[in-house]
């Protein structure tokens, strides 16, 4: 297991119930991930950490703070790390863009990477209205 593997293996651990303790986001938002638990650990280390996913290619990151007073600080941090997700590949961690599958699932991917990827293959650039 790798530094990175590692630290996943330890934010899963910090997911309260009922929540799984599960990271669904592929291993290119991995560091992302990571850098944003250290930011707000800063902020509150106590903090209750309820789920982390991929949803319509955007990172979501759910949390809650021990204390009411740290949430204006700590969502600013869990924006930063989102926009940042946003332009990153999920699967390499490279620069990336939005993408969707034929079957419509979005995923945040570097085209390149995509096009040589077997499962990403028929993910194509959502164009912008």
């Amino acid at each position: 297991m790798d530094d990175i593997q590692a630290q996943i293996a330890q934010l899963r651990n910090k997911i309260k119930p009922p929540y799984l303790n599960y990271i669904d986001v592929d291993s290119g938002w991995y560091q992302l991930v990571v850098d944003c638990d250290k930011e707000l650990s800063a902020i509150d280390p106590k903090y209750a950490l309820l789920q982390i996913k991929e949803k319509f290619g955007c990172l979501r990151y759910y949390f809650q703070p021990s204390d009411p007073v740290f949430r204006d600080e700590m969502d600013v941090v869990v924006a930063k790390y989102e926009q940042l997700a946003s332009k990153t590949c999920e699967a390499s961690g490279g620069p990336g863009v939005m993408m969707k599958s034929i079957g419509n699932h979005y995923k945040t991917l570097n085209p390149e990477y995509a096009e040589k990827n077997m499962y990403y293959a028929k993910y194509r650039i959502v164009e912008k209205d």
